[in-house]
Order: structure tokens, then C-alpha cells, then sequence
């Protein structure tokens, strides 16, 4: 039975996430070479600094064609749609190093006139290039790595907080205070800095008051089942019975033992209305 061969993750080949690699490894390239003056370039000939960060920079893009060039068969690859294995990935990165070092070595053999034998130049092209590459290289992935591990963190955590059967509520100070089932909770009363909570605890009426701000929790639990009547009250949606219309005023019924009326005021009513019926008049 022939052998599946490892996929390497696709947040290391997307257009994005190459870009950023190729230009962050240039850049890399370009400040080490400037700093440590490897493939002989600190015996140049007399140029001012200026100068030799000029030549510098023409030595390290044209050494970046390479990468850029075998990046182009990358996404060719995945444009084809055709599945790129860790192996491919590796001696792609070997490939890279292999000719960017072939080169340099031509470079300092052929322009800066090296006596010394080729084999030589090319054995201290590949040391300085492996350098080059190879760090950049590492750091971006791991940077990928990190930022993909931390986006699926976050959307599991935000599933699971979307899922849970629990709500928290903390105080302004962010400590928590109390955590009850989502089915327990009726509706939220403010006075002043505080909010009292009230919900069902063996099915009897029960509340706790906590030092905090409506608006506060209200922009905790955006777009939830908690709605915002009221100045005063926000109410757990699953828990009215009842929409009522008196006159000009709404009320909303709380499902619970005291059948509790919670008053609807005029800014919140279209929030309340098209909410619980679009087509409320």
C-alpha cells in the first residue's frame, strides 16, 4: 500500500503569508549582509558606506530572484490545486540555498576576481546563505504557526462561550460574581452603579446585586439573547411569554412564578419591536 505523504500546513503556502516571508527574509538578507559583510564583500573594493550598502542591496535582489522564482512554481502548485507535501517544502528551501550560494560564489570568483577555488567560495556561499535563508525562514513560520494556532484558539473558545449553557457576570473591576444557567436568568435591573440579577433558583425567584453598569454588560453580551428594553432592564429573550401593548407603551412578560411586567421605554421599542415581530404597529 503506498505511503500518504505529509501535507505541509496550509497557512505556510498561502499568497499572503509567501509574500510576507520572501520580504521579511529579504530584509533579513539585506541588514546581515550589511552588518557582517560575508561572500568576501568587506574586501571590496574602497567604497564609502553608502555605497556599499547600494551594491548590498543589488547582491541581495538579485539573490531574492531565486527565492521569488521558486516561489513562482509554489503557487503554481496550488493554483493546480495539487497538494504541497513537507518534502517538496524542504527541497524547495534547499534549492533555494543551493543556487542563491552557486551564484554568489560565481559572483565572488568571477566580479571581485577571488583567487581562491571555487569549491572553497562555494562551501562559505552556502554557510552565509543557509544563514540567510534559513532564519527568516524559521522565525516567519513560527510567527504563522503561533498566529494560526491563536486564531483557531480563539474561534473554539468563541464556540464554546457561544455554546455554553452557563452565563458570567463580573463586576466592573472585572471579578467574577455569579454564573447561572442561561435558562435561569430572567432579567437584569440597574440602580444607579449596580445591577441586579435576577433568575430562578428551584424555580423561585432569586437575585444578586453586583457593582456594575448596564451599558457595560450590554456591550459584553452584544448581539446575544440578552436585549436592552429599558434605561433599567434588559431581559433574557427566552424568558418572555408575552409582548404587551397598552396605549402607546409596550411591556414585556417574564416567564416566571411572579409573572414580572418589564416596562418597554420609546428609544428602545424599534429595537423591541422588530425583534419579537417585524410587522408590530
Amino acid at each position: 500500500m503506498r505511503k500518504t505523504r505529509r501535507q505541509i500546513p496550509d497557512y505556510f503556502v498561502t499568497k499572503k503569508n509567501t509574500i510576507l516571508q520572501v520580504v521579511f527574509a529579504t530584509l533579513f538578507a539585506y541588514v546581515f549582509i550589511n552588518i557582517y559583510r560575508p561572500f568576501g564583500s568587506g574586501e571590496w573594493y574602497n567604497v564609502t558606506r553608502r555605497e556599499f550598502s547600494f551594491y548590498s542591496a543589488l547582491l541581495v535582489i538579485a539573490g531574492m530572484l531565486i527565492v521569488f522564482i521558486s516561489r513562482i512554481f509554489l503557487m503554481f502548485l496550488i493554483k493546480k490545486e495539487k497538494p504541497v507535501t513537507i518534502r517538496y517544502y524542504v527541497l524547495m528551501v534547499l534549492g533555494e540555498i543551493l543556487f542563491m550560494a552557486a551564484m554568489y560564489a560565481f559572483l565572488q570568483k568571477m566580479v571581485m576576481d577571488d583567487r581562491r577555488k571555487f569549491l572553497y567560495l562555494m562551501y562559505q556561499a552556502l554557510h552565509n546563505t543557509a544563514l540567510i535563508l534559513l532564519i527568516p525562514y524559521v522565525i516567519s513560520l513560527l510567527f504563522f504557526a503561533w498566529k494560526a494556532k491563536s486564531i483557531s484558539f480563539n474561534n473554539l473558545l468563541q464556540q464554546i462561550r457561544s455554546s455554553s449553557s452557563f452565563i458570567s457576570f463580573h463586576d466592573e473591576k472585572g471579578i467574577l460574581r455569579i454564573s447561572l444557567k442561561t435558562n435561569d436568568l430572567l432579567y437584569l435591573e440597574s440602580s444607579d452603579n449596580y445591577v441586579s440579577i435576577k433568575y430562578l433558583q428551584n424555580n423561585r425567584p432569586k437575585s444578586v446585586l453586583i457593582r456594575n453598569t448596564l451599558k457595560n454588560i450590554e456591550k459584553e453580551f452584544e448581539n446575544s439573547f440578552l436585549l436592552r428594553c429599558h434605561r433599567s432592564y434588559m431581559v433574557n429573550v427566552n424568558k418572555v411569554s408575552m409582548v404587551k401593548r397598552e396605549g402607546n407603551n409596550m411591556k414585556l412578560q417574564i416567564e416566571s412564578p411572579d409573572n414580572v411586567f418589564i416596562p418597554v421605554s420609546r428609544g428602545y421599542a424599534p429595537v423591541v419591536k422588530k425583534f419579537f415581530d417585524g410587522n408590530m404597529n
